[in-house]
């Protein structure tokens, strides 16, 4: 059985799915290879599965950023039609840092910086419609400021070029706390509904002023047609997984809510955040007309 991750090996989606995955592999009484897929905006998992047997053998990551680039633009796919929600597992929270030496201490101190060096100014992420970037856009556009996007395949990328000097500033998930732990970075906010436990004293753009969240609801799915006994079973040993006190406590390394929804719920969630992510293209002059 293969795990299709749509982000390189290494980060924080990377190391909490192949954990996931190990675990459920348990359950099922088989192995599960995971397969690192990144780039087109973290949407390669999703469209692996328009070509793949209904036979659960091989299923894929999904996340919010599958239903922001159809909103953005032409895809393969139709999300909430062409594939199997499974299960919910937990949600990404993202954030920004910059190199524990940069003159920059504060999101203000960033916010001015760009101001007085209009396009000067650069964030990494993981790619163009990814979640972290689309919350810089509507901010930019807040504060009338103009940054430029550096996009990467993955967080390891954009932190190497980070660390090296190369960009100013990181905008990715989680993981970037464990630079920020051993001093290598410092964090300038975090993107997520509320302040992470971890880092407590960290604001997330909604304490400094903005109706911006970019956090993201993930979980399996599977190509369309899927029988329901499949489902089932593929849903009940992950389920197992989600809520095992070693997934659940990487996740809070991370930073990562668990947020556990069934099949059903988890395609609730979908067709909700498919009119959610559209008003937040919309209000940033994105949306593929």
């Amino acid at each position: 059985m293969t795990l299709i991750v749509p982000f390189p090996a290494g980060g924080t989606a990377d190391t909490t799915f192949r954990l996931l995955a190990t675990i459920a592999s348990r359950h099922l009484g088989q192995s599960i290879v995971v397969e690192n897929r990144p780039g087109a905006s973290a949407t390669l998992g999703a469209v692996a599965m328009l070509s793949v047997p209904p036979d659960g053998y091989r299923i894929a990551v999904t996340h919010s950023a599958v239903l922001r680039v159809q909103l953005m633009q032409q895809t393969q796919y139709d999300a909430l039609k062409d594939f199997t929600p499974i299960i919910q597992v937990s949600a990404f929270n993202v954030g920004i840092v910059v190199r524990n030496e940069s003159p920059l201490k504060t999101w203000a101190d960033f916010v001015a910086d760009a101001k007085k060096r209009p396009g000067d100014v650069n964030y990494g992420t993981n790619g163009p419609a990814t979640s972290q970037n689309l919350a810089l856009i509507q901010v930019a556009d807040i504060e009338k400021m103009k940054i430029t996007h550096v996009p990467f395949k993955g967080d390891s990328e954009g932190i190497a070029a980070l660390l090296g000097g190369h960009i100013d500033a990181h905008a990715g998930g989680t993981i970037l706390g464990d630079l920020v732990d051993n001093g290598q970075a410092r964090w300038l906010a975090v993107f997520s509904d509320e302040r992470i436990k971890r880092w407590p004293n960290v604001p997330t753009l909604y304490d400094l002023g903005y109706d911006v969240t970019a956090a993201s609801p993930n979980g399996l799915i599977g190509p369309k047609g899927m029988p329901a006994e499949v489902v089932q079973r593929l849903h009940d040993a992950f389920k197992l997984a989600v809520l095992d006190p070693e997934h659940v406590a990487i996740q809070e390394k991370y930073g990562q809510p668990i947020s556990y929804k069934d099949s059903a719920g988890f395609a609730e969630t979908i067709r909700k955040n498919f009119e959610l992510e559209r008003e937040k293209i919309k209000r940033a002059g994105l949306l593929r007309s």
